[in-house]
């Protein structure tokens, strides 16, 4: 790892969600910021949380809905969209996003980051205007008990 690299050449993969979540709760604010500043360890990171998502996905048979992810504030503008579709017991995604999201939740990376570490509270998130939520809000309540969100 440089200094230039946070993450160096560390392959993501081996990185367990515990030690993850550890990860994310024990670095300095401005180390996280400095990581979704940088395009390419960007979207290596949210390439590896996303891909993880079915695997940590717990939902039932009867689950059937699209969400939309808006990840804000991308190096060079905008933002990453990545759509999760959950159905018959499954969960998939793209970051091409193709059909109607039945929620759409907004956020920037780091506080992306520290929701899908189980860091910080979507409630809180929300109430606080971190996370700001189009669409099914009532359902939105719900989404973390349909995943195993690490514990740090």
């Amino acid at each position: 790892m440089t200094s230039d690299d946070p993450i160096g050449d560390v392959d993501l993969s081996t990185i367990t969600p515990a030690d993850f979540a550890s990860l994310v709760r024990n670095a300095p604010a401005d180390q996280i910021d400095a990581i979704m500043a940088d395009a390419e360890i960007r979207g290596r990171v949210l390439s590896e949380v996303f891909g993880r998502m079915g695997d940590q996905y717990s939902g039932n048979r009867k689950t059937k809905a699209v969400i939309h992810w808006k990840i804000l504030d991308r190096p060079g503008g905008g933002y990453d969209h990545y759509e999760t579709v959950l159905s018959g017991g499954t969960c998939t995604v793209t970051n091409e996003p193709k059909e109607e999201a039945r929620v759409t939740i907004r956020l920037n990376g780091t506080q992306f980051l520290k929701l899908a570490s189980g860091n910080s509270s979507p409630t809180t998130m929300f109430f606080t205007g971190k996370l700001k939520l189009t669409g099914d809000i009532g359902f939105a309540a719900g989404l973390s008990n349909l995943f195993n969100i690490p514990k740090a």
